[in-house]
């Protein structure tokens, strides 16, 4: 009987939900800036709303802007094809190149990012039979292209492009399993056809939008964030023992730098901390990368950094099952 009893509280241990759980002390912007061999480094406390997170709050908003441009379309062309748009979700973490030309424009594109849509097909075949048959999309490695005036940052009409690897999943209920080898080519897969296809256009048409609201929206654009991420107030000591007012540059050339610089940008996550099952001791420090970016041109160059970080005290849950709120585990 203890043998018995033993086993069942082993097993009601491992199915227990307790977890020691995260509480955040303090949550920080830090931004690091690399010029001439030399560095330097600046906080921001992310809850103030100050102007290092203005910029990156505008910046990591690419993806939702960009799905929502996309599902508007998709969901009106997964509709006209008899279908029922159930989702459509951008992923990944979006990579920015612009490359300015001597002609008074610049290329600009975006990468890094996936699109799955999710649609639904019912209805009766040969008058008995019920089908359901829900299609996955996917659109991997997009590259998303476009072309602006760096005079005024103004997209260039008919100049957006995409590209994407296509792929296609179609489940079905059992009762359309069993027929399938009779008509799944039939239904199916000029279903899927008719839907690829149509997704392709829809991105096109959707592009020019999503550029806008991404980096060259009048007042939003990349060089005014830049503005807020290197306030004038910042120099940088260099190895040599000078100084350099690299804040004070970036806000004295801006319209130099609008239409000479080279620029690479990476998007990272915002810091997520999760309960954890193992004792992670009374306090720690999280950290996660959320912007890198490098600026290029005939006269200067920059490298930055923004990461957010935060303070950490842990404590334990000691809630086994929400079911039951009166159960109690012991802390380990």
């Amino acid at each position: 009987m203890r043998s018995i009893l033993s086993i069942a509280i082993l097993l009601a241990a491992g199915s227990a939900q307790a977890d020691w759980t995260p509480r955040v002390i303090s949550d920080q912007f830090v931004t690091t800036l690399n010029y001439g061999g030399g560095a330097l480094s600046y906080r921001e406390d992310a809850s103030k709303g100050g102007p290092v997170w203005q910029a990156v709050s505008e910046l990591m908003k690419t993806p939702n802007i960009l799905q929502q441009g996309l599902n508007g379309r998709v969901a009106q062309l997964v509709s006209q094809n008899g279908a029922t748009f159930l989702s459509g979700t951008v992923s990944g973490n979006a990579q920015v190149t612009i490359r300015p030309d001597a002609s008074g424009v610049a290329y600009i594109s975006l990468s890094g990012l996936n699109y799955q849509v999710r649609n639904r097909y019912s209805g009766r075949k040969l008058g008995v039979i019920n089908y359901s048959c829900t299609n996955t999309l996917t659109l991997s490695n997009m590259v998303l292209t476009a072309q602006y005036g760096t005079a005024d940052g103004s997209m260039a009409a008919g100049k957006a492009g995409m590209t994407a690897t296509t792929s296609s999943s179609t489940d079905c209920d059992s009762n359309l399993s069993w027929i399938l080898p009779v008509v799944g080519d039939v239904l199916i897969s000029k279903a899927e056809g008719k839907i690829d296809s149509a997704i392709q256009s829809g991105v096109q048409a959707s592009l020019a939008q999503v550029k806008d609201a991404l980096l060259y929206k009048p007042g939003q654009n990349l060089l005014s964030g830049l503005n807020k991420l290197v306030p004038a107030d910042k120099v940088v000591s260099l190895p040599d023992g000078r100084t350099f007012p690299v804040g004070r540059y970036v806000q004295d050339n801006f319209r130099y730098l609008l239409g000479n610089s080279q620029i690479t940008l990476r998007l990272g996550n915002y810091l997520q901390v999760q309960p954890v099952n193992q004792d992670p001791g009374m306090y720690s420090n999280a950290a996660s990368e959320l912007l890198s970016l490098n600026l290029s041109s005939p006269a200067f160059a920059l490298g930055l950094k923004v990461n957010e970080e935060q303070a950490l005290s842990w404590s334990w849950n000691s809630q086994c099952d929400p079911r039951h709120p009166e159960t109690v585990c012991q802390e380990p």
